[in-house]
């Protein structure tokens, strides 16, 4: 068998084998989200199947604990992986959740990411199948994770409060604070100060140089 047939081999039955574990691990509700995790990141050199992310998004909407099972799930996915296709497509989902999910991926990738898990920390990276093009693969998933992560870290920081630090303990008046969040995004440029304008200009910039060097190369 050709090495490239019995690694697609092998990670066929990795996939099959965490479906598995899922199914007899969670209760049905979770097992039901790991499962579709698991199957939205297979190994297989496709994009993840968009029933596969849609079913994800609607068993965590609405569900606080749900969506942080969701993020430890795709953590410990990362966290096990040395498949560049995994890490990549995990990193896709991510960027799907925080973009199309419930609002609360948000504090959960950037609080998870913040203490060390695995998820959008991926600056060791390293594909381990030893073909001409890994160095060039494990480049571009470490490039794509530090992009969400700064895009993401801007966002939060225009949700932060003026005193310094944000916990989960501070639900009373969050609502308010995400309004006055979105109030200060649809601010008209001329209705701001020098100094806001300046700085998100340098942050915007920032960003489009880390989306512009997700560019794969070799």
């Amino acid at each position: 068998m050709a090495p490239s047939k019995l690694r697609k081999a092998i990670g066929a039955v990795k996939d099959q084998t965490s479906i598995s574990l899922a199914k007899v691990g969670s209760t049905d509700s979770l097992s039901d989200l790991e499962v579709a995790i698991v199957k939205a990141t297979r190994h297989e050199e496709l994009p993840p199947e968009e029933r596969h992310v849609r079913e994800i998004l609607s068993l965590t909407r609405y569900s606080r604990a749900h969506v942080a099972a969701c993020v430890t799930a795709v953590s410990r996915r990362l966290s096990r992986t040395r498949n560049w296709v995994v890490a990549a497509k995990a990193l896709m989902l991510v960027h799907r959740l925080l973009r199309d999910g419930d609002a609360a991926y948000e504090h959960e990738v950037f609080f998870a990411t913040r203490r060390g898990t695995r998820l959008l920390n991926m600056s060791d990276f390293r594909d381990a199948s030893r073909s001409e093009d890994s160095w060039d693969f494990s480049a571009f998933v470490r490039t794509y994770a530090l992009y969400l992560d700064e895009q993401l870290e801007f966002r939060m920081q225009n949700r932060r409060r003026k005193r310094r630090g944000f916990t989960y303990d501070e639900e009373e008046g969050e609502e308010e604070e995400e309004a006055a969040a979105a109030a200060r995004a649809l601010t008209p440029a001329k209705e701001m100060s020098n100094e806001l304008v300046y700085s998100r200009i340098h942050h915007y910039v920032h960003i489009l140089q880390r989306f512009l060097a997700c560019k794969p190369t070799g």
